[in-house]
């Protein structure tokens, strides 16, 4: 995999995974917990949220939250050799980009991560070799 590595050497790389998934409902709430605000409260501001979002992303405008982030659709195109051949047919698709906050840079910068071991895996040898861990007598 590498320039002048061995023929047969392998490389191990880290992956972080997704430990469960967190609905709208569920985060409404976790919110109503810290606030006064009732859960359907808070879905209604953010149902809000999103309406002005899509009609401010619609309009061309950057969305920005503060600490949180901010939003923005962008959208490239192919390449036409003249002005006139141009057209609007020549754009990609659409996408949306999120920038994060200072809220959320901190939760990056402040990320820590741990080794998994598949269950069932832990102990067995590798081919070819051993366990890289001592036995216990």
């Amino acid at each position: 995999m590498s320039k002048g590595a061995a023929e047969g050497a392998e490389l191990y790389y880290a992956q972080t995974s997704i430990t469960k998934k967190v609905d709208l409902n569920r985060i409404c709430s976790r919110i109503s917990k810290y606030s006064t605000a009732s859960r359907g409260d808070i879905l209604l501001v953010l149902d809000g949220l999103l309406s002005v979002m899509n009609e401010s992303l619609g309009d061309g405008e950057s969305v920005h939250l503060g600490d949180f982030g901010s939003f923005r659709m962008v959208a490239g195109s192919k390449g036409s050799s003249t002005e006139k051949d141009f057209n609007t047919s020549l754009f990609h698709r659409a996408h949306i980009v999120f920038y994060p906050g200072t809220m959320l840079t901190d939760t990056i910068r402040n990320a820590s991560f741990e080794k998994y071991i598949i269950p069932g895996t832990e102990n067995k040898p590798e081919e070819g070799g051993g366990s890289d861990r001592p036995e216990i007598e």
